[in-house]
């Protein structure tokens, strides 16, 4: 949280004070890329970010809603060791010992409506967001043996920064704080639960707490449009 609020205002001390063109009553539509990286607790590693934004212009200081963020990473492998036994299976299950960190690939993908506070200028308007959707965790199939699929609440909060190229045109940069309710680091394990380190587990990196949420600081470039005649910032 504290560094989407840091990143918000450091983005809004580059707006001006002259006058924008922001019509009301307008819908803009914001392709995004960036990266996305997740709390340490969470088990998942950073990834890439693909989103889209559309918002309609409730006047020139408010706005209204949807976006969409998809992302493909795995999680850190370190946080899940598996013991393995081979060898001669009278001995305790085996007489050779083998421990392996196990992963997988998690794909996500956040919904969600939001509200949008701005404070137009001529050329650059900073804003502020927030709002409220559901996450869906995918794993895969093989892997795991069978559909596994999580989806759950989420809310955001973040702000950012348009700069405006033309009437109709211009970039958006913004970080967000997505925070992941009712997580559960034990879905993302590949071994189902199975052949856990017991024995030396001080041989190995300490695993973080797992907790019931996750955040996800989320930092995108994205090209914004405004449909239709000329006209908005």
């Amino acid at each position: 949280m504290r560094k989407v609020m840091l990143a918000a205002a450091f983005v809004a001390l580059a707006a001006t004070t002259a006058q924008a063109q922001v019509q009301a009553k307008r819908f803009s539509v914001t392709t995004r890329v960036g990266t996305v990286t997740p709390e340490r607790s969470s088990s998942l590693d950073m990834a890439g970010l693909v989103g889209l934004d559309t918002e309609y212009s409730l006047n020139k200081y408010f706005g209204t809603g949807v976006s969409v963020d998809v992302t493909r990473g795995n999680t850190h492998r370190e946080d899940f060791v598996a013991r393995l036994r081979y060898g001669n299976a009278n001995a305790g299950g085996g007489d050779t010992v083998y421990y392996q960190y196990v992963g997988q690939p998690v794909n996500t993908i956040h919904i969600g409506a939001m509200g949008v506070a701005r404070y137009p200028t001529k050329r650059i308007t900073p804003f502020v967001m927030g709002g409220f959707g559901t996450y869906t965790m995918l794993l895969d199939t093989q892997i795991n043996g069978k559909a596994a699929i999580k989806n759950s609440a989420s809310y955001t909060v973040g702000g950012g920064v348009w700069i405006k190229f033309t009437e109709r045109s211009g970039i958006q940069i913004d970080a967000r704080q997505l925070t992941m309710r009712n997580f559960d680091r034990g879905f993302l394990d590949p071994t189902a639960g199975r052949n856990p380190n017991r024995v030396f587990p001080e041989d190995f990196p300490a695993v973080p707490a797992s907790k019931s949420t996750a955040g996800n600081l989320m930092l995108s470039l994205g090209f914004r449009y405004i449909p239709g005649s000329a006209g908005g910032n």
